[in-house]
C-alpha cells in the first residue's frame, strides 16, 4: 500500500495542479480583466483563499465525487489512480491550447468510463450521476441570468442616472473593491470543487487518514498550480469574451460565486468555469449582444462538449489497458 500511496499523492498533485491553472480565472479573471488588480496580484490572493476553501469547505462535494457514483468499497485504488490521471491528462491539453474546461466535467466522466469498464453501469449510483448532469445544466444558465439582471439593474437604476465623469470614475473604484472582495469569495468556493476534482476519488479509495493527507497536499498542488500556470486561462476568461470594468467585473463575479456557493453547499461538483462564463455572458447581454465576443464562447463550448467523451474514452481506455495487463 506504501508506494501505491505514493503514486496517488503523485497523481493527486499532478491534477490539482492542472486543475487549479484552469479554475483560478474563475476566480480572479474578471478582477484582472477589468483592471482591480495586476494579474500577480490576482494570482497570489486566489491562491491563499482557493487553498483555504479547498482545506475546509470541500467535504459535500469531496463525498460526491468519490463515492457518491462508485461506492468506495468497490472502487480499488487503481481505479482510483486511473480515473484521476485520466482528467489530468484531458484538462493538461486544454490548459496548453489555454481554453478553460470544466474539471467537474472531466472527473466525473473519468468516473463514469471507468466504471463502465471496471464494475458495470449497474454497479454505478445513476441517480447521483443524473443529479450531477442536472447541475452541469442549470449552474451557467443561473449565472447567465443572475448575472444579466443584476447588471441590467445597476445599469439602469444606478451607473447610468451618474452622468458626472469624475463621480463615475469614483464609482468604478468603488466597484473594483467590490469585485476584489466577490473574487476572494469566488476563491473559496472555487477551491471546494477543485480540491474535490483533485483528490475526491483518492481520498475515498485509501480511507479517511491517508485521505486528509492526500487533500493537504492535493492543496499545495493547488496553490503551485495557480502561481505557475493560473495566468493562461486567467487571461482568457478575464479579457477575451468580453470587455470588462469594475462595476461589469463585480456582477459577473459575485454572481458566479453565489451560483457556486449553492451548489457546492449541496455537494454538487458543477464547473466554476462553465458558471462564470455564463455570467460574464449575461452581463455582456444586458450591455448588448455586440459586446459579446462569440467565436471565444465557441471555441470553449466545443471543447467543454468534447470533454465529457474525451474523459470518458480516456478513462476506459487505461482501465482496458490495466486489466490486459494484468491477465
Amino acid at each position: 500500500m506504501e508506494w501505491l500511496l505514493v503514486i496517488g499523492v503523485v497523481i493527486s498533485v499532478y491534477m490539482a495542479f492542472n486543475i487549479a491553472a484552469n479554475d483560478i480565472g474563475n476566480s480572479v479573471g474578471t478582477t484582472v480583466g477589468s483592471g482591480s488588480l495586476t494579474m500577480r496580484k490576482a494570482l497570489i490572493m486566489g491562491a491563499v483563499f482557493e487553498f483555504f476553501g479547498a482545506m475546509y469547505l470541500g467535504n459535500n462535494v469531496i463525498k460526491t465525487v468519490g463515492s457518491g457514483i462508485i461506492n468506495a468499497d468497490i472502487l480499488p485504488a487503481t481505479g482510483a489512480f486511473i480515473i484521476t490521471l485520466a482528467a489530468a491528462l484531458w484538462i493538461t491539453i486544454t490548459l496548453i491550447k489555454k481554453i478553460p474546461i470544466s474539471g467537474s466535467d472531466a472527473i466525473i466522466s473519468a468516473v463514469f468510463g471507468y466504471g463502465l469498464v471496471a464494475v458495470g453501469i449497474n454497479s454505478m449510483n445513476l441517480n447521483v450521476l443524473g443529479l450531477i448532469l442536472t447541475s452541469w445544466i442549470l449552474s451557467p444558465l443561473l449565472g447567465l441570468l443572475i448575472g444579466f439582471f443584476l447588471y441590467y439593474l445597476l445599469k439602469n437604476a444606478f451607473l447610468e442616472k451618474v452622468k458626472d465623469i469624475a463621480v463615475k470614475g469614483r464609482l468604478e473604484k468603488v466597484f473594483s473593491y467590490l469585485q476584489i472582495g466577490s473574487s476572494a469569495f469566488a476563491a473559496l468556493n472555487v477551491g471546494a470543487i477543485d480540491i474535490a476534482v483533485a483528490t475526491g476519488v483518492l481520498y475515498y479509495a485509501f480511507g479517511a487518514s491517508a485521505g486528509l493527507d492526500i487533500k493537504l497536499i492535493g492543496a499545495i498542488g493547488i496553490v503551485m498550480g495557480i502561481m505557475v500556470a493560473g495566468g493562461r486561462i486567467t487571461d482568457t476568461v478575464g479579457r477575451r469574451i468580453t470587455d470588462l470594468i469594475p462595476s461589469r467585473g463585480f456582477a459577473a463575479q459575485i454572481s458566479a460565486a453565489s451560483v457556486i456557493f449553492l451548489f457546492a453547499t449541496m455537494g454538487m461538483p458543477v464547473s466554476p468555469t462553465q458558471t462564470l462564463v455564463g455570467t460574464v455572458i449575461g452581463v455582456g447581454l444586458a450591455r448588448g449582444t455586440q459586446t459579446i465576443k462569440l467565436d471565444v464562447i465557441k471555441n470553449i463550448a466545443t471543447t467543454w462538449i468534447v470533454t465529457i467523451p474525451a474523459c470518458i474514452g480516456i478513462s476506459a481506455g487505461l482501465a482496458i489497458l490495466l486489466n490486459f495487463s494484468l491477465n
